[in-house]
């Protein structure tokens, strides 16, 4: 039963640092949690240590926890790894394609319509809903290259890149010219081209890494 309230605390507190409900550098009072989720403090300390080591949540002796506050550099490093794991996910995935593994028809009927989705939710006031698009279809891509280890180390570091869409994504990303790279992307993996796959999907990725060293100098 405490598993039970670890897991609802978790998910909950999870799902506001990640959506904006609980800001950057916010305060958590382990007992106003307990006390508003109708739970003892127990559940509520193991989610934040799970939080915790999530890289959601930071635990500063004599002050507190709080929500953590990743600075622009922290995102530069995050999408470091994330652009080098997109690049192979994508690698390893066109290569189960050549090999006759997956079907590149299939693979191409099931990311086109999230696209098509991400070109219908272009304007900025869409681009929550864009970004949404976005992370199913690198997911997908993740969940058949068929390597734990790649999609378990993109998945612990896709909840703090997350933070970057949300504030990027409205003013400096070219959300048009993504869906092209969306595109290309498909036609490689379903190509089954490998080392295209591979490029592709770095470059991508590449492109939010250089926005953001643009933002570290201007700062």
């Amino acid at each position: 039963m405490t598993r039970n309230f670890s897991d609802k605390a978790y998910e909950a507190l999870r799902d506001r640092i990640i959506n904006g409900g609980l800001r950057p550098s916010a305060p958590l009072d382990i007992h106003r949690i307990a006390s508003e989720f109708e739970m003892s403090i127990t559940p509520v300390r193991d989610a934040i240590k799970r939080l915790e080591a999530d890289g959601l949540v930071e635990v500063i002796p004599r002050s507190g926890t709080f929500v953590r506050h990743f600075t622009i550099q922290d995102l530069i490093r995050g999408y470091e790894l994330v652009e080098a794991l997109d690049g192979m996910a994508g690698y390893l995935l066109a290569e189960r394609v050549a090999a006759g593994d997956v079907d590149g028809q299939e693979l191409e009927t099931r990311l086109t319509p999230l696209v098509n989705r991400m070109e219908d939710n272009l304007e900025r006031d869409q681009a929550r809903t864009w970004a949404e698009l976005d992370g199913q279809f690198h997911q997908i891509i993740f969940d058949m290259s068929e390597n734990a280890l790649i999609a378990s180390s993109y998945y612990s570091v896709r909840d703090q890149m997350k933070s970057v869409l949300s504030f990027i994504s409205p003013i400096y990303v070219d959300r048009a010219n993504s869906v092209r790279e969306h595109r290309l992307i498909i036609a490689a993996i379903a190509a089954g081209d490998s080392e295209k796959a591979r490029k592709l999907c770095q470059d991508h990725r590449n492109l939010v890494r250089q926005i953001l060293k643009k933002l570290l100098l201007q700062m």
